[in-house]
Formats: structure tokens, C-alpha cells, sequence
């Protein structure tokens, strides 16, 4: 049985924090609040800022503040801290492995394979369309170049680096935030499968996480929507949202801000996906 570390990444409002929490109903897998790893300034590691997010992670964790700042003085690097934390965040939890959820993470997929050359990276996509009508019902890089900014600094940057690193199919799977809503069973028999893991029934459901919520609310000191709806059970409600919120010029609009920022193949390929999904 592995030990493998897990990295789940997308972006922002695609799902990411859903399927983090499902994967944490499995026995052997351990996951939580994201740590942002990659923007830490490994040299500025006892700047206020940093002892924050330490501090953040205790909380979150149910850990020591002393454990986890001396495991930060310990490591070297950003990674080699990740790696120390939630190793011990496993080992708490009595599971065999952890899975780190951070959206960015799949623009940074070059550097988690190469301080993790055994990682299974798990991308989950949704139609960027019903990404940037969630974002403009939180007020969050809610005009077309705001959002083609974050789209393609994070998916845009991620699809370059699969191309050029050319992951087998045991490191790196794509999943549809569609197909997990819809048929939520399905899709996490096909991700337990790639993780090599044996099934377990309560990974295909969710009935929302009150706990976790809270949880995640406490220690970051902020309840977003994405949060809010952790503690509701799987709706297939926010599917297809574009359609009541954007007008046509806002399709327009978003299709041409990414188009002039190299990536317009990858927008049109993950609209085809979703309606092909």
C-alpha cells in the first residue's frame, strides 16, 4: 500500500474544497485546510506573516503551536515543512496518507513532482463559464480581464506544464466538477481507483460537513461561499449558472480576454468538455 502524497488543484470555485472533503471520508486518507504552500518565502519563515500561517495550520490541525513552529525551524525548505506537517498531520489522524488541497496547486505541478517524484496530482475542472458566474456572485475578480488573469495565471499555467512534463496516467488525473455533482458515486470510484486505494462507500457521498465548516471558519477567521456550502448536502443547483447570471457580452468578453492571453484553445476545449461531460 502506498504513502504517496496527494495534491488536489483547479481553480478557484471548481470544486476543489467538495472533493477534498470527500476524499477526507476515506480511512486512509488524510486532508484539509489548503496551506498555499508554494507562496511561501522559505527565507521569511519568522516574519509575522509567516507565524500567522503556522499559527493558522495549529489551529486547523489540532497541533501544538510548538510542534509545528519546531518543524518549521527544522525544514529547509517550504516543501521539506509541507512534507514534515502533514506527515504528522497523518499520523494523528491514524491514516496511511494526505492529500494537500490548494487551487494554485496545478500551476505548480514542476515543483511538487520534483520534491515528490511519486505525488498523484488530481486536477478537477468545471466549465469556466459557470467559474466566472460564481466569482461575480462573490464580487471576486468579477470583470472579464480579472478573471482571465486568475484563469489563465492558474489553469492556463497548469496545461503548459502538463504538456511539457507529459505525467503518466498513475500521477495525474483530470475530473470533471460536473460528473462529480451528478454522479457523485462514479467519480470517486474512478478517483479511489487511481489512487490505488479499495473503495469505500462513504467516499461517494456527502451530506455536508458542519464540523469542518466550522472548523476552516475558526482558524481563518472567514466564512466564504465556497465554505457556506460545505455544510449542504451534493445539489446539482450550481451547474450551468451562467446562463441566469452572464450576458452574451460577458461570454464574449471572457472568451477574448483569454484568447489574448495564449490560451484560448484551452477555454474552448474545457467549454467542449463540459458539454460533453
Amino acid at each position: 500500500m502506498t504513502s504517496a502524497p496527494i495534491f488536489i488543484g483547479g481553480m478557484f470555485k471548481s470544486g476543489t474544497t467538495l472533493l477534498r472533503a470527500m476524499l477526507g471520508q476515506h480511512s486512509a486518507i488524510a486532508s484539509g485546510l489548503e496551506t498555499y504552500w508554494f507562496d511561501w518565502d522559505w527565507s521569511q519563515r519568522n516574519s509575522a506573516k509567516m507565524q500567522g500561517n503556522l499559527q493558522r495550520l495549529a489551529d486547523y490541525f489540532d497541533l501544538p503551536s510548538e510542534r509545528v513552529n519546531t518543524l518549521a525551524q527544522s525544514a529547509q525548505s517550504a516543501e521539506a515543512f509541507l512534507r514534515s506537517l502533514m506527515n504528522e498531520v497523518a499520523a494523528d489522524m491514524g491514516k496511511r496518507r494526505w492529500a494537500e488541497k490548494t487551487p494554485g496547486n496545478i500551476a505548480h505541478v514542476d515543483r511538487i513532482w520534483s520534491a515528490w517524484p511519486d505525488a498523484q496530482v488530481i486536477h478537477i475542472m468545471r466549465d469556466p463559464r459557470d467559474v466566472f458566474a460564481s466569482l461575480r456572485e462573490a464580487g471576486k475578480w468579477s470583470t472579464a480581464d480579472e478573471f482571465a488573469d486568475r484563469w489563465c495565471s492558474t489553469i492556463g499555467t497548469g496545461s503548459e506544464l502538463i504538456a511539457k512534463i507529459k505525467p503518466d496516467d498513475k500521477a495525474y488525473l483530470v475530473i470533471r466538477y460536473e460528473d462529480l455533482i451528478g454522479g457523485p458515486d462514479a467519480a470517486m470510484r474512478r478517483v479511489i481507483g487511481f489512487l490505488n486505494e479499495e473503495w469505500e462507500p462513504q467516499v461517494g457521498t456527502f451530506s455536508g460537513r458542519e464540523a469542518d465548516f466550522d472548523k476552516v471558519r475558526d482558524a481563518t477567521g472567514k466564512a466564504s461561499t465556497t465554505l457556506e456550502r460545505l455544510k449542504e448536502p451534493l445539489t446539482n443547483q450550481r451547474v450551468g449558472i451562467w446562463r441566469n447570471i452572464l450576458a452574451d457580452k460577458d461570454l464574449s468578453d471572457i472568451k477574448e480576454a483569454i484568447a489574448s492571453r495564449g490560451f484560448g484553445d484551452v477555454y474552448l476545449r474545457a467549454v467542449a468538455d463540459t458539454r460533453d461531460a
